[in-house]
């Protein structure tokens, strides 16, 4: 079975990412999750812990029938030697689903071809408004899948 790589950060998982799990499930690929900044938790940008957004996303592809598996990406903060960073980490992939113009830029120049699935409120589907919507008491449910709201709960971010 052909392979589909989404990297994310899943903090935390929201329904901008669940959009680009389903689209590589239809398109029938075996999914791989790398979950990037692997080593950051409960910063202001990096609140969940890899173990939290792993749990997330288990979560959520319980929902379906796929094969996906997840890989924890620590960050080496240099763009250059980032894919090949990766690809020690994941196993071969096919292609990689992204709406990241970075992630775009930097696999495309590694000869990956990468997807970008037409990205549906993205103004909302995104961490930093999800985190900062939880930061200062307004609604974010709605932003994300109601089992990763219910994980996000029990969650003690202190």
């Amino acid at each position: 079975m052909k392979k589909a790589l989404i990297l994310g950060r899943f903090q935390p998982l929201h329904r901008g990412h669940l959009s680009l799990f389903e689209a590589v499930i239809d398109d029938g690929y075996e999914l791989l999750v790398g979950i990037g900044s692997s080593i950051e938790k409960r910063t202001e940008n990096n609140p969940y812990s890899s173990n939290e957004r792993s749990k997330m996303i288990k979560a959520v592809l319980s929902n379906y029938e796929c094969k996906y598996k997840i890989y924890e990406i620590p960050d080496i903060n240099n763009h250059d030697l980032y894919v090949k960073h990766l690809e020690n980490i994941v196993p071969a992939f096919d292609v990689v689903y992204s709406g990241n113009n970075l992630v775009k830029i930097l696999f495309e120049n590694a000869g990956y071809h990468v997807n970008l699935p037409k990205i549906i409120n993205r103004e909302a589907w995104q961490g930093a408004s999800i985190r900062q919507a939880m930061k200062v008491g307004d609604d974010w449910e709605m932003d994300v899948p109601a089992n990763v709201a219910k994980i996000i709960s029990n969650i003690d971010l202190s």
